[in-house]
């Protein structure tokens, strides 16, 4: 029997759910979804079913730092209170939770190369920019697990104005949602097979995006060979290619954060060295003013002193120029005595 061929290809997977969950499809709840990630006892039997032991998750980012658990307390504090366009409550069975997971195909019991762990850093980080760019505030948190054949995230986003309008979140659903709000403003049916093929488009665009911003720089595939069509032959050489573009990608990464690295430094040494020129210049200007001041001082106990020395002959020159002056002035005293 052929040895079976390990698959490098992406996988990201979106769900939206309700507090209720569905019955009829099996579809768990959104508090099924929250335990099973936080490995809460009695849902993790999937994970001891295949013989590993579940662990704890990590978080690799949350908003304002808050549990996975509070995140949801939160989210049900604000379904309390919101209304629906009628002012009724949210129902139970609305979609009020997008849960995602996106997972590494590099089994953890296997040998990883020193590749194999710069590709899974490159892709957990890739994977955070992504999201933050494709939800920006609505993405709370995002949790890594370990505990199972393969290493992935999983990540939640609610809409935090409205939890009602979550489903627009997901890129398949807003444009279904789209059609509808545009079909019923104009007193129009829906056309289904536009709102399918509108669906597939736009999740089509958004595992291309999550392709273009994650998966090849980590050395994986968009797609699997079965999608493909491609023989073996075909498929290895596909992996090569892949794996080459990879670490083509990753090469210039480096040398651009090296450039980064090289630019920031120039870029504080010259911030450097004008704040010592500005230093420089204010000590000239202090020490101007200091010798300024110096300056002034001298003179004036020099003036000081030749006062003192000389004050009984200043103040005789002094007595006689006032007399002189007011024996000189019509209106002086001295003038009007005479003339008396």
């Amino acid at each position: 029997m052929a040895k079976k061929e390990q698959t490098t290809s992406q996988f990201m997977h979106l769900e939206l759910y309700s507090r209720s969950g569905n019955a009829t499809t099996g579809k768990t709840s959104t508090g099924g979804v929250i335990w099973e990630a936080t490995r809460v006892e009695g849902f993790t039997d999937h994970i001891v079913a295949d013989g590993f032991t579940p662990v704890a998750p990590t978080y690799l980012y949350s908003q304002n730092n808050l549990t996975l658990d509070v995140h949801y307390e939160n989210i049900l504090a604000q379904v309390e209170t919101e209304k629906d366009g009628l002012g009724r409550k949210i129902k139970s069975d609305k979609n009020i939770l997008l849960a995602g997971v996106v997972s590494f195909p590099k089994p953890r019991v296997a040998v990883w190369s020193d590749d194999d762990k710069q590709d899974f850093i490159t892709f957990k980080e890739q994977s955070i920019e992504f999201m933050k760019k494709q939800w920006g505030d609505n993405l709370l948190c995002v949790l890594e697990h370990t505990d199972e054949q393969y290493p992935h995230l999983h990540f939640y986003v609610v809409n935090k104005t409205r939890i009602a309008s979550t489903p627009e979140m997901h890129p398949g659903f807003a444009e279904n949602i789209r059609i509808e709000k545009e079909a019923k403003a104009l007193n129009q049916p829906v056309n289904k097979k536009e709102q399918v093929k509108a669906y597939k488009d736009a999740m089509r665009k958004f595992q291309d995006d999550f392709y273009q911003t994650v998966s090849v720089y980590c050395g994986l595939d968009r797609l699997g060979p079965k999608a493909q069509r491609l023989n073996r032959n075909e498929w290895k050489e596909k992996k090569r290619a892949t794996k080459l573009l990879a670490k083509a990608f990753k090469k210039v990464k480096e040398q651009a954060a090296d450039i980064n690295i090289k630019s920031n430094t120039l870029n504080i040494s010259m911030l450097e060295l004008e704040q010592q020129i500005a230093n420089v210049i204010d000590m000239q200007v202090q020490v101007e003013k200091d010798q300024q001041a110096i300056a002034k001082g001298v003179e004036d106990l020099e003036l000081a002193k030749f006062v003192k020395e000389n004050y009984p002959q200043i103040a005789t020159n002094f007595k006689m120029k006032k007399i002189r002056r007011d024996a000189t002035e019509p209106n002086s005293s001295l003038m009007k005595s005479k003339k008396l």
